[in-house]
Formats: C-alpha cells, sequence, structure tokens
C-alpha cells in the first residue's frame, strides 16, 4: 500500500465548502487550482461547539494569530485540549470530527494533494500537535497570501514547501534513515514517558530521566523519541510546559510567577520568553483576553 492515495478533481472545491458550512463564513482568501497539486485557504474560526464533516480531502490545519483554546472531543469527552496559536492538525478526508472553540483565531488550511494512509502517520500527528518550524512556514504564506490577493505565482512553491515538509516528517519518516535513526518508543513506553512528564512537570526532567523511564540509554531513548513525537524531548517538554500554563492562566487565579514555578520554569520571566516565542503574546496579556 502507498503511503498517500491521490485526490481526484473537485475534492479541493468540496472541501472548501465544507469548512465554509462549519465556519458559517466564506475564508479570508483562498487559492486553489485544478492545475496545481495543492491549494490553500486563510480562515477566520470563531467560539462554537460543532462537528466538522464533508471535506473530501486532507486537511493541514495550522493556527496562526488569535487567543482562542481548541478542544477535540470524541465519543462525548475530551481527547486534546489548548491554546489554538501554534497547534497544528490533520483533518482526514471523510472521517468527521468534533470541536469546540472559545474564541476567534486564524487558521491556514493546506489542502493535501494525497490522502495520507492513517497507517504510516507518526503517533503525534494522529491528534493536534505543534510544531513551530510548520507554524513559521504557515505565517509567511498567509502573510504572501493576503499582500498579493492569492496573485502571486511563487505561493504555491510555499504551499507545496509546506506539504513536503508534513509528509517527510510526519507520514513519511519512517522510510527516511536520515530522520528515523532505529525503530520508535512502543505504544506502552510512549504512555510511561508521556504519564512521567505529566506528573512531574513541576520539576526539572532530564533526558536521563525520561531514558530511565523507558529503560533505554539517553542517545537511544533521543533517537526513539525524536522518531515517535518528531520533536526534541527537550522541545516537547517545552510545548507541554507552555500548554499547562496557559491552561492554568484562564483556570486559576495564581500570579504568572506561582505557574512559572507551577509549570516547571526557573522564572516568571523565563515562562514569558517561551511563553511569547509559542503563542505571540505574554502570560498576563493572554490572560486579560481569557
Amino acid at each position: 500500500m502507498s503511503v498517500c492515495d491521490a485526490i481526484g478533481p473537485g475534492s479541493v472545491f468540496e472541501t472548501i465548502e465544507a469548512v465554509a458550512r462549519f465556519t458559517e463564513k466564506a475564508p479570508l482568501i483562498s487559492m486553489a487550482s485544478a492545475r496545481r497539486d495543492v491549494s490553500a485557504a486563510l480562515w477566520r474560526h470563531s467560539a462554537m461547539t460543532r462537528r466538522f464533516e464533508g471535506h473530501s480531502c486532507d486537511i493541514l490545519g495550522i493556527s496562526l494569530r488569535g487567543e482562542a483554546i481548541l478542544e477535540q472531543i470524541e465519543n462525548g469527552r475530551s481527547i486534546w485540549r489548548g491554546p489554538a496559536p501554534g497547534s497544528v492538525v490533520l483533518l482526514q478526508a471523510n472521517q468527521p470530527t468534533d470541536w469546540a472553540l472559545d474564541g476567534d483565531f486564524e487558521m491556514l488550511h493546506v489542502y493535501l494533494p494525497h490522502h495520507v494512509n492513517r497507517g504510516n502517520l507518526l503517533p503525534i500527528a494522529q491528534r493536534p500537535f505543534r510544531d513551530t518550524l510548520l507554524v513559521q512556514l504557515a505565517q509567511t504564506t498567509a502573510l504572501a497570501l493576503q499582500e498579493t490577493g492569492s496573485a502571486g505565482s511563487y505561493i504555491f512553491p510555499l504551499l507545496e514547501s509546506i506539504s513536503q515538509f508534513f509528509e517527510e516528517r510526519y507520514v513519511n519518516a519512517q522510510h527516511d534513515p536520515t530522520y528515523r535513526n532505529g525503530s520508535g518508543l512502543t505504544g506502552f513506553v510512549q504512555k510511561s514517558v508521556l504519564t512521567f512528564i505529566a506528573d512531574h512537570l513541576h520539576q526539572e526532567i532530564s533526558v536521563d530521566d525520561l531514558a530511565k523511564v523507558a529503560g533505554l540509554s539517553p542517545c537511544h531513548f533521543t533517537r526513539a523519541f525524536r522518531t515517535s513525537f518528531a520533536n526534541s524531548p527537550g522541545q516537547f517538554l517545552i510545548d507541554r510546559r507552555v500548554d499547562r500554563a496557559a491552561s492554568l492562566l484562564t483556570r486559576s487565579s495564581e500570579s504568572v510567577g506561582t505557574i512559572a514555578t507551577l509549570c516547571g520554569f526557573s522564572s516568571a520571566s523565563h515562562l514569558g520568553m517561551q511563553f511569547r516565542k509559542r503563542m505571540g503574546v505574554t502570560p498576563s496579556v493572554y490572560r486579560r483576553k481569557h
């Protein structure tokens, strides 16, 4: 079976119509062509709880500006919750998903030229995740779309770069010996490592600590972790700390300094630097808007 199956003509336009029904809005701007392999649209999402369905091609959704919390719901329970800005989600064709949004944010949709076979998708990409480089590429592309009115011929190569990066890093990673060096962590070990991180996020966590949980050498663990989560352990930990800080900022009255300590940051300024880098605003501004 191939890693991806090609989509048929008209799928992009059908998918844009499905998104318009979901958002109850027209796209801010779109760039779709039957003559090109990859297309895109920039959307503004507002607060809602709704099912998304009726899309006939795979969508790589990359959240940009905004202050909303994004939540994915499955069988009536939350399976992922976090700040919308900086999050990435793969919405696979003809697979309904349920979402709760508590505010406004912009999202770039890249309509992939192939259907991704879920069996070849890294576990981290099967739910919303974070990837700083993907978000930076999407921000550049969205700016180009807005400034040129989707007329720039150089925008399609930007979209193709996003599509290729995603497929090589999250779909084709197991076939790339320069990226995947050996096998990843087993499902049981992944769960053990994630549980350890969640239970000790207020503390300093080293690669050696995580490697001991996994029963591997630090070097082997780092390679296997990157294969499984498409991120280094260090960056993954910072993402988790920022996500927890965002949750505490909206759900508690603790000071920013206290929240920094609870999330394992060395100081309020350290939290502020990492938070602004990933969320685009300071913790205090984020709290006021929520």
